[in-house]
């Protein structure tokens, strides 16, 4: 039995959110293809998980938001199409199609079935491409995601003995949701590292954000200026991480990979490369090591150019979760049946990017280093 796994996104029922939709229905595919060819991944590796079930479910979501959803598979249900706008479907984000309950329970099992097994011991870490669908509310749609999964896992960990959770997310919006869910709550510490809520959605996540109540503290929300690029970006997550959870001290680490802050996505406007991609993994696992035993439990997330940009980043988080070496030039025949979908006159050649500096790099990182300093002041790091 392998020490991690990899649910097996392609074979769960489609997410589909519409062929046009920017959260395309195929962007697992690329990827898989990509493992496949390149050798980095076994079938005894591949998981193939249970849907969440509706008593899973609702230990985050509500149980009418639920039932909503499910009712939503019947296009004659005028009461649920009138409804659905109020439960964050039925709108551009989040238009409504057939099967997505079912799709949506099917990722919320990858990382409900990984949870499990890592903090039952059977598994030492595991990695959900389908998953990361951190904007879901408990009550609602939001962002394209539809049930939280993050939030699930964590919950189904918490149930299963971890005393302390982390839940860091690197997509380039903030982890509203999961922050939302376990605001009040001391044994989940939330760190989101966002590019900066003035211009991108979902405008939330400010320094000054720490949960409430009980939770007072848990949250943690590093907004990035605009034009950030790798080095000011990996600067301020090691700042923010290490001090953070040497005081938190977690029994298990979940992470979240949206790979949205790709300097060429077209939904954001951050300028990282697949260099830091490769670095936030690299830190999660080091960290897992140093205070969970290697707990570790890593997401999908967003990113919109699937095979550009997500093959690689989410194959490069799986062989650092697996301990593979990453291999250099990507596979030409992979390259070659990829090309049209790829929208481009040819997919990239490395699994890295080359270096990028954008030019107002300087600019961002020394407003990045202002933010930081608000940010040790506000939660004593």
């Amino acid at each position: 039995m392998p020490d991690c796994r990899i649910v097996d996104a392609p074979r769960l029922p489609t997410y589909d959110l519409g062929a046009r939709h920017v959260f395309a229905p195929d962007r697992q595919l690329p990827l898989f293809d990509l493992l496949e060819t390149a050798g980095l991944v076994t079938d005894a590796e591949r998981l193939l998980p249970p849907p969440a079930t509706d008593a899973e479910l609702t230990t985050v979501h509500r149980s009418a938001y639920v039932e909503l959803l499910k009712r939503l598979d019947d296009p004659s249900d005028r009461d649920a199409l009138r409804r659905a706008p109020l439960y964050g479907m039925g709108t551009l984000d989040n238009p409504i199609r057939p099967g997505q309950h079912a799709a949506a329970a099917a990722a919320a099992g990858g990382s409900l079935a990984l949870a499990r097994a890592i903090q039952r011991g059977e598994l030492r870490a595991g990695f959900n491409p389908a998953g990361g669908l951190h904007h879901a509310m408990p009550q609602a749609a939001s962002g394209f995601c539809i049930y939280n999964d993050c939030a699930l896992a964590i919950v189904a960990a918490r149930q299963l003995g971890a005393e302390r959770v982390v839940y860091i997310d690197f997509d380039v919006h903030h982890g509203d949701g999961v922050e939302f869910t376990f605001r009040e709550d001391p044994s989940v510490l939330t760190i989101s590292f966002h590019e900066t809520p003035e211009v991108r959605w979902p405008n939330t996540g400010l320094v000054t954000d720490r949960g409430i109540g009980a939770g007072e503290g848990s949250a943690i929300d590093v907004p990035f200026a605009s034009g950030t690029s790798d080095a000011s970006w990996q600067r301020v997550v090691a700042a923010v991480l290490r001090p953070a959870l040497a005081r938190f001290r977690p029994d298990l680490i979940v992470t979240q990979h949206g790979a949205d802050p790709h300097v060429t996505d077209p939904l954001a406007d951050l300028s990282l490369t697949t260099a830091s991609f490769e670095f936030a993994a690299r830190l999660a696992r080091e960290l897992a090591e140093q205070h969970c035993g290697g707990r570790w439990l890593a997401t999908g997330g967003g990113g919109y150019q699937p095979v550009t940009v997500l093959a690689r980043a989410w194959s490069i988080v799986w062989c650092v979760l697996s301990g593979r070496p990453i291999p250099d030039a990507l596979p030409a025949a992979w390259s070659a049946r990829w090309r049209a979908r790829a929208g481009t006159a040819a997919p990239p050649a490395r699994f890295a990017d080359d270096r990028y500096e954008d030019p107002r790099a300087a600019r961002a990182a020394a407003r990045n280093e202002r933010m930081l300093d608000e940010l040790r002041r506000v939660h004593g790091l």
